[in-house]
Formats: structure tokens, sequence, C-alpha cells
């Protein structure tokens, strides 16, 4: 099978090594053809100069793939920089270490309680986000941890993850990493099929978080958002409760809702 990565990637080593264009494409022509690279050394010509550089088969892949991770690295970061402009209204950090999407003085606060295994939450994201995207900066939403026991150990170790992602790259990337945990996984209970391949391809440290988990920092925070969507009454996921935080009232939403149902509820508690 041909290495596609490597033939699509050798117009990239000429901006590394200063070579014989015509080199490059008659000699990457013939590794690519070929399954196992030589170690024979190859004379590579250079331009306007009498001299030349001695490059072995594997020296030239090594070059290439160097490279290649280089793109990948620029490309994670591009998607990461335009990821933070869609959530735009996630504070780059949070003074009070919540999960807060919105505005932190938003007269209404939807506490989500989420898993991110559970199929209807993943679908009521969506609306949750549709919601404080056109309140004009009076509803934020607040994201609990909630992973039911029919989803662990896989939804636990999600949750952790975007906690230790909140500890090392703030409120609004931790955002952005559950919605690209939410559309990777395979649901209920079956996560993804690598966490480390989804954190790098969104330009996070994948060893970072790793390590993070590892060390169960953030264990507590799953637990303490667990007891708290008990003590208001949550049994199951999706939920949601709605606090008005000028007048203390609370209204708790439960399974799935559309953003035209939750602003119904949110209207009830305002009246």
């Amino acid at each position: 099978m041909k290495n596609t990565g490597l033939w699509s990637a050798f117009i990239l080593l000429s901006s590394v090594v200063t070579v014989s264009n015509y080199y490059l494409y008659h000699e990457l022509r013939r590794i690519d053809g070929s399954s196992t690279a030589s170690s024979t050394p190859v004379i590579v010509p250079c331009i306007n100069s009498a001299s030349s550089v001695i490059l072995s088969e594997e020296d030239i892949v090594a070059i290439v793939d160097e490279r290649l991770v280089s793109v990948k690295k620029q490309k994670a970061r591009e998607r990461l920089a335009n990821l933070q402009r869609e959530y735009s209204l996630a504070s780059v950090d949070n003074l009070d270490n919540r999960l807060i999407y919105g505005k932190n003085n938003a007269r209404i606060t939807l506490q989500g309680f989420s898993d991110i295994e559970c199929p209807y939450c993943r679908k009521m994201h969506a609306d949750l986000k549709q919601v404080i995207d056109h309140s004009e900066g009076v509803i934020n939403w607040e994201f609990k941890h909630f992973p039911l026991a029919g989803h662990n150990p896989v939804a636990a170790v999600e949750a952790q993850a975007i906690e230790c992602i909140k500890e090392s790259y703030g409120n609004r990337v931790a955002w952005i990493a559950i919605e690209q945990f939410i559309a990777e996984t395979e649901g209920n209970g079956k996560g993804m099929k690598n966490m480390t391949a989804v954190l790098r391809a969104n330009g996070l440290n994948g060893s970072l978080i790793n390590n993070c988990l590892a060390s169960n920092d953030h264990k507590d925070t799953i637990n303490n958002n667990y007891e708290e969507g008990r003590n208001a009454g949550v049994t199951a996921t999706p939920a949601v409760l709605i606090v008005d935080n000028k007048t203390g009232k609370e209204y708790l939403l439960k399974g799935y809702k559309t953003s035209e149902m939750i602003l119904q509820a949110i209207h009830k508690i305002v009246q």
C-alpha cells in the first residue's frame, strides 16, 4: 500500500532541505513505492552549490515525518482558535472555578446536570447553547457533572478530563472540549475510540491531560456535582435546575427539553 502521507508531503520537504525539486520528486516517488526504506546513502545535489548533501532514505522519511507532525500541530492550533470564536460567550477563565457559559452575573442560571455518554444530554446540549446565545446576557449556563452508574467508568473519566482541561486551559477551552467529546463519543458508556487523539486534534496536550487524570485530582469535584444534583432532586440525565439569581426561585426540568420548552419554564419563574 502506498504511503499517501509521504507522497503528498514531498513538496513540504523542499522547504526543509534545499535540494533539487526534480530529485525530490524522483526520490520520493521511489520511496513511496517501496515497503521498507533502504539505509543506502543518497547524494542529494544542492541548488546553486557545487557541493552535495548525503541523505539516506531514512533521513528523508524522518524529515518528512517531522514536517507532517508540524503541519498537524498547526492545523490543530487553527482549529482550536476557530472553536474559541464559537464559544466567545464563555470567559477564558472563571474566578470561582465553575464551568460557566455566558455572563457570570446573568439573572438566570441554567444548571445543566449532564453525562457526556447520555444520548439525550448530547442532543440537549445544542438547545441549551442556543438559549444562551440568544439571551443577550440575561441567562447563563453552568455545566454540572452527573455521570450515571450505567455509563461508568467512562462517563466519570470524561468528566474528570473536562476538569483537567479547565485547570490547564481555562473555562472556554473546557466548553470546547465538552462539545468535542459529545461529538466523538459513541455514547451509552462506550466512550471515544481514542481520547488522546481527540485532545491533540483540537490543539491540546494529550499527555498533560492523561497525567492529570492519573492523579485523580478532580474526583472530588465530580462527586460534589453529583451530590448537588441528588440534593436538587436529579435522578437521571439530562436535568436542568433553573435558578433566578434575583429572587432565589428554582425550577427543576427533568428529561430532554427543546429550547422552546426551556424558555417557557424560565418564563414561569420570572413572572
